[in-house]
């Protein structure tokens, strides 16, 4: 009885996040949260006027381009989500510009963006390219 697994407890010990990696599954989704969290820090710094309108934009686009990254790990058909967080991720690049461009954060905060939503960008392009590959072979 000791060693039996209950329904509903994620693998590993929670102690140790050993079952931490197991759920989270896609690197771009650790990738996003690791960048929400370095996001997270960096809004402090952002003026308090900004804070209730750009700042909740830019969180509500952060959260959108997960719920997408989400949703299309679990479904079956993934094109149409996937374009849909490839537009999300647009969208938190404009976001950064505009930072950058009413200097809310400075440069080096803004290169360190960039390039975790390139890196981003380039783990849903090849995600994107291997579903167009899987609904072509599959067609044949």
């Amino acid at each position: 009885m000791g060693n039996q697994r209950r329904y509903g407890q994620p693998p590993g010990n929670p102690e140790t996040d050993e079952g931490r990696d197991q759920r989270s599954g896609l690197i771009i989704l650790q990738k996003t949260k690791d960048l929400m969290k370095y996001l997270y820090i960096s809004f402090v710094k952002y003026p308090r006027c900004e804070k209730l309108g750009f700042v909740a934009d830019y969180k509500q686009c952060l959260f959108s381009f997960l719920n997408h990254i989400i949703t299309a790990q679990k479904k079956y058909f993934k094109k149409n989500t996937l374009q849909e967080a490839d537009v999300q991720l647009e969208l938190l690049r404009l976001y950064n510009d505009l930072s950058y461009d009413m200097q809310f954060i400075d440069e080096k905060r803004y290169k360190l963006v960039s390039e975790k939503l390139c890196e981003i960008g380039r783990l849903l392009g090849g995600w994107i390219k291997s579903q167009k590959e899987t609904s072509t072979t599959a067609g044949k």
